[in-house]
């Protein structure tokens, strides 16, 4: 399933259609909006005056007594929270990091959306509004092998604790199952940075140009993909590259070994006998999304919503391992 559309497609019925996925968990529904200030509104995602405090001091109580120390390249950014109105510790940044509002994208977001006939999706801040996103839907379905529909979106994924730059991003989400297809594909570029810099706006203008490059990945996955469906892959070859992104510990304890038997379980039954790999099964594409299924939607979790936000990330073990897994069944279909 996918949160890009309310109802299936005409010619698709959703085999997961009761499945949230990340956009779903984390954002808010803003598809009827017309304009990103429209959409931010509905995400109560305006008005956040973020900004820089003072320097930042650090305090430490101990045996000794009390220490403050003051730290003179560090200062705090906050915002103004839209429901509350009191200030918030959003995270400690350096002295080059520069604020930037979520709404100063909205003038290349409404570009976007013009240029490409796009319309907004969802969108939505977690921890504690450290981190956002705004997603589009692009009109285009991208059918892999003429039948397994993929819905395309532009999003833009930012973060206000100095943890990442604001980016745009293109990817899709696989319909039948609600994979969020993010992997680095060698050679293709899939996202356009802006960072937390003085030359930040510069950088917003420039997002025009990086626009045909975006496309570009979407180029890219559509021919790689399609090798991966027409490539044979048995059971034999799928659990020796689970071995490989999840390599077996030399003296595993009893936990260990559990949690092992248990990922290998869930993932030969995603891949053997899942309803959502009935129209690809066997192929090197029904690999991929074994384990993509199994990262955004069945791994190990303390709650629904960090399983999504590591879904969501370019970041960390999630985003490593997809890439480390097309990479290696991208090699078979060669």
């Amino acid at each position: 399933m996918t949160a890009v559309l309310d109802t299936p497609l005409p010619d698709h019925a959703l085999r997961m259609p009761s499945r949230p996925n990340a956009w779903t968990i984390l954002g808010t529904s803003v598809q009827s909006a017309d304009t990103a200030a429209e959409a931010l509104d509905m995400a109560n995602m305006r008005g956040w005056n973020v900004r820089l405090l003072g320097d930042v001091n650090a305090t430490c109580v101990d045996e000794t007594g009390v220490t403050t120390l003051k730290m003179p390249d560090t200062r705090a950014n906050v915002r103004t929270n839209p429901i509350t109105g009191e200030t918030e510790y959003l995270g400690k940044v350096g002295r080059k990091y520069n604020p930037v509002d979520i709404e100063e994208h909205e003038d290349v977001l409404d570009m976007i959306r013009r240029e490409s006939d796009a319309t907004f999706h969802r969108a939505g801040a977690y921890d504690n509004g450290r981190r956002f996103f705004i997603s589009m839907t692009l009109p285009e379905v991208l059918r892999i092998g003429g039948f397994d529909q993929h819905q395309m979106h532009v999003t833009l994924f930012g973060s206000h604790d100095a943890s990442s730059s604001n980016s745009f991003h293109i990817g899709p989400t696989r319909l039948d199952c609600g994979n969020m297809q993010r992997f680095i594909i060698k050679g293709a570029q899939h996202s356009y940075s802006i960072p937390h810099t003085a030359s930040a706006q510069v950088k917003i203008a420039e997002v025009h140009k990086a626009l045909a490059t975006l496309f570009d990945w979407q180029d890219a996955f559509e021919r790689e993909a399609n090798r991966m469906l027409n490539t044979p892959v048995s059971l034999g070859q799928f659990e020796t590259l689970v071995n490989t992104i999840w390599p077996v510990p030399t003296s595993p304890g009893k936990v260990q070994r559990t949690n092992f038997q248990n990922r290998m379980d869930t993932l030969r039954t995603l891949f053997e006998d899942a309803d959502t790999q009935e129209s690809i099964r066997g192929t090197g594409w029904a690999a991929w999304n074994a384990f993509g299924e199994y990262l955004d939607h069945y791994a190990r979790a303390k709650t629904a919503a960090t399983r999504a936000a590591r879904s969501l990330s370019d970041k960390g073990d999630v985003t490593t391992r997809k890439t480390e897994a097309y990479t290696n069944l991208l090699a078979l279909a060669a």
